[in-house]
């Protein structure tokens, strides 16, 4: 994980008091493209939920 990377975690989990989901992004996307995300999360003070990104029914157990 690439320290911009580590620093855009940070500061969504400063924003919203939860931690980015990881597990459906991470790994999977560009860290780039994870950070765009957390960007724009942050920019629209909406979380990956809110903006459509990931849906509660993806998570499982």
């Amino acid at each position: 994980m690439s320290e911009k990377l580590q620093k855009a975690l940070n500061e969504y989990k400063k924003k919203f008091n939860d931690d980015f989901p990881t597990i459906p992004f991470v790994g999977n996307r560009p860290d780039e493209e994870v950070i765009e995300i957390i960007d724009e999360c942050i920019e629209a003070n909406k979380d990956v939920y809110d903006l459509g990104y990931l849906q509660l029914d993806d998570i499982e157990y």
